[in-house]
């Protein structure tokens, strides 16, 4: 049986809803609500995934209904500050196919340029520490324009965070550094390379 080195949400049909349905509401595109976007104003404001830990906004997110209760263990919480603080900064999210790697290495018009050079590619894989890596991810975010796939992104930052505790799978394919190198390279233009 292969052991899994972190959590996701894709495959996860009951966590994917719930964090989908989180970013609507923080989104504030369904219901009248206005706390909603209240959050998202906070959320946005946080500087550190630290910051984040210390916002009454994101225990709420942790107890959204039906996010799996593993990822409201505390060694978690760094990393769903991440995601949490993500997703604060998309505009929508993208159903597809394509990976949020892929995202970042498809150009938006034809003929144009990789949106993440190669150079801050590399930069956000090779980041040393979560506050790094969240703001080379934010950075990514931006140059997207805010259309992201959600839930590659919060699997790519789960996953990241694993790799960053320590829990490195021992099958090179199934880090997280050649996942996003096969899926960026396989769309960025051969110039942007």
């Amino acid at each position: 049986m292969e052991q899994r080195y972190h959590a996701r949400f894709e495959g996860n049909e009951a966590a994917r809803n719930a964090l989908l349905n989180w970013f609507n509401h923080i989104q504030n595109t369904e219901g009248d609500s206005k706390g909603g976007r209240a959050e998202r104003a906070e959320l946005r404001r946080a500087q550190t995934p630290d910051d984040i830990i210390f916002l009454t906004t994101f225990h709420r997110f942790l107890k959204w209904p039906a996010l799996p209760g593993y990822l409201r263990e505390e060694k978690y919480w760094t990393a769903m500050a991440m995601v949490a603080g993500a997703l604060s900064h998309c505009r929508q999210h993208t159903n597809g196919d394509d990976s949020f790697a892929t995202q970042l290495g498809k150009p938006q018009e034809k003929g144009g340029k990789a949106p993440l050079s190669e150079l801050r590619f590399s930069q956000l894989q090779k980041s040393r520490d979560p506050e790094e890596f969240y703001r080379r991810l934010l950075r990514a975010i931006s140059l997207i324009g805010g259309n992201v796939n959600i839930i590659s992104l919060a699997d790519s930052v789960l996953h990241w965070y694993a790799e960053y505790l320590g829990y490195v799978n021992r099958q090179p394919v199934k880090r997280l550094a050649v996942e996003w190198a096969r899926d960026y390279f396989a769309v960025a233009p051969a110039d942007n390379v």
